[in-house]
């Protein structure tokens, strides 16, 4: 290999490695200057000394293999900085999850406005809901009428039944 290319891809390698120190030492864009400025050289030097061929696969690789390497650096870091230390993967309920399901029929009331979505109290209990595609005010009585993929559908009614009208065992 020419002398050349040896220096010019050694260029590329300290560029990638500074670009992913800036990652780990965030220095306010200082290494990123430093590091296009070390692909620049390099492409440069391909120029000068090497075959145009030469220089247009490296534009061509850097140009491709930096949104690559950039893309995996960055889901890297979202993987690894945006999850909160001692919470569990997830914090939403699962699909099919036997307490939401607990819900069909039940009443309760909007907590905030649903637009369609929004919060409502279902038997004391705070839930996460849709309307049927309309918009609900806040505090309007609503009835729990499905439970699907983990989300609960709500349907405004004009009133909340009263419970003395029901016997102990249709509360069950």
């Amino acid at each position: 290999m020419d002398w050349y290319l040896t220096l010019a891809f050694t260029l590329i390698g300290v560029g990638v490695v500074v670009l992913t120190a800036e990652f780990f030492l965030p220095t306010g864009g200082i290494l990123v200057v430093v590091g296009v400025a070390c692909f620049a050289v390099a492409v440069l030097l391909i120029l000068v000394y090497g075959s145009t061929m030469e220089a247009v696969v490296s534009v061509i690789g850097l140009s491709v293999g930096l949104p690559i390497i950039g893309f995996g650096m960055f889901r890297a870091w979202a993987q690894l900085a945006l999850k909160p230390e001692g919470e569990s993967e997830t914090t939403t309920t699962r699909v099919g999850d036997p307490e939401l399901e607990g819900l069909k029929g039940r009443y309760g009331k909007t907590i905030t406005p649903m637009r369609p979505a929004g919060s409502v109290e279902l038997e004391g209990r705070r839930v996460d809901a849709i309307s049927e595609g309309m918009m609900i005010d806040a505090g309007v009585p609503v009835k729990c009428i499905d439970v699907k993929a983990g989300r609960v559908i709500v349907r405004m009614v004009d009133a909340m039944p009263d419970l003395a009208d029901f016997k102990l065992d249709d509360l069950s």
